[in-house]
């Protein structure tokens, strides 16, 4: 019963037990301030390494009324040269490998209370923006099972998370000489088969993918769908490839709206990083991305590193108390 008492009281799971949007900004400092606080406790007295390198910044833990922009921050590169764990490795059950577009990836190690935290944020964030009633999922990328391509396996890891919202998944793209596409006749069928039983479904894929190889040929082949009502569209990864394409975040909404023929409200863009996995940052239609309650986001200053003003830009760190068999919980990205 004491142990019960304990974890319920546990500032984290308290943290964890808000949704994602509804904390005031007061209410939010205060439940983020004392889980932050109780995270860098943790990591501090059960990794020496983390603890060597918190000494070396001149940090030492006080009391909860740390500021954030007091808290050190891990280069986010660490992980890719350190095993850096706060867990014994008979308590890991999972490693965790970054996409690594260049370079090294990194290497996380999961432990279970690290993963039910990363599955209740994600989900959380998830439902908030689809819905938290199941609807089959239409995935525009090769089906896993069948496929003998070797970069399907981390869009498949990364896909997996979403399909707790599915009632069905399916796939709809196939791989013939190394090129994805797309039946079009079986996926019209699809959307009248779910619009006659008035069923919302999700369009997911990556967002090069979905672009490149599905919304880009439905231009060209003029062919514009009108998804069931209140229908969703979710894509995930980088910019990079579209970018390179000179496609924008704007034309790439509108272009979905157009062909799938769903609100610009109604197509979500996701974003996330494996050395914090399990918070999600999600864009509507061409808006901005959001914070929610489970991180805070520091911009620093591309040469100081100092903290700037609001609408400066600079290098981020993410701060999160999820992480627990790692000390990824203040991370200064690229």
């Amino acid at each position: 019963m004491l142990e019960d008492t304990k974890i319920k009281n546990n500032p984290i799971d308290l943290l964890l037990d808000r949704e994602p949007f509804i904390l005031d900004e007061s209410e939010k400092k205060k439940l983020f301030n004392e889980a932050i606080f109780e995270s860098f406790s943790y990591h501090i007295e059960n990794n020496e390494l983390f603890r060597n390198y918190c000494n070396n910044q001149g940090f030492r833990l006080g009391s909860n009324q740390i500021q954030l922009i007091d808290y050190p921050y891990l280069p986010v590169n660490i992980f890719k040269k350190k095993k850096l764990y706060s867990v014994s490795n008979e308590k890991i059950n999972a490693i965790l490998s970054s996409s690594a577009t260049s370079g090294k990836p990194s290497m996380i190690g999961i432990d279970s209370v690290t993963s039910k935290r990363q599955t209740i944020a994600s989900a959380k964030v998830m439902s908030h923006y689809l819905g938290d009633r199941r609807r089959p999922f239409l995935i525009f990328d090769e089906d896993p099972l069948v496929s003998n391509s070797n970069k399907i396996s981390a869009r498949s890891a990364a896909t997996r998370g979403f399909l707790i919202l599915a009632s069905e998944p399916k796939y709809l793209l196939s791989n013939q000489n190394d090129q994805l596409s797309l039946n079009i006749d079986e996926f019209q069928k699809l959307i009248q088969y779910h619009d006659n039983r008035e069923q919302e479904i999700c369009i997911f894929g990556f967002t090069y993918v979905l672009y490149h190889h599905v919304i880009k040929e439905m231009i060209k082949e003029d062919i514009q769908l009108k998804l069931p009502k209140n229908s969703k569209i979710a894509h995930i990864g980088g910019w990079k490839k579209l970018e390179s394409e000179k496609v924008t975040k704007k034309q790439f909404v509108s272009d979905a709206s157009r062909v799938f023929g769903v609100l610009k409200e109604n197509i979500f863009d996701f974003y996330g990083f494996t050395e914090q996995m399990g918070l999600l940052y999600v864009s509507v239609g061409d808006g901005p991305k959001t914070v929610s309650t489970y991180s805070e986001i520091i911009i620093r200053d591309f040469q100081t590193l100092d903290p700037v003003e609001d609408g400066k830009e600079g290098l981020i760190q993410i701060l999160t108390p999820l992480p627990h068999s790692y000390p990824g919980i203040s991370v200064l990205t690229e």
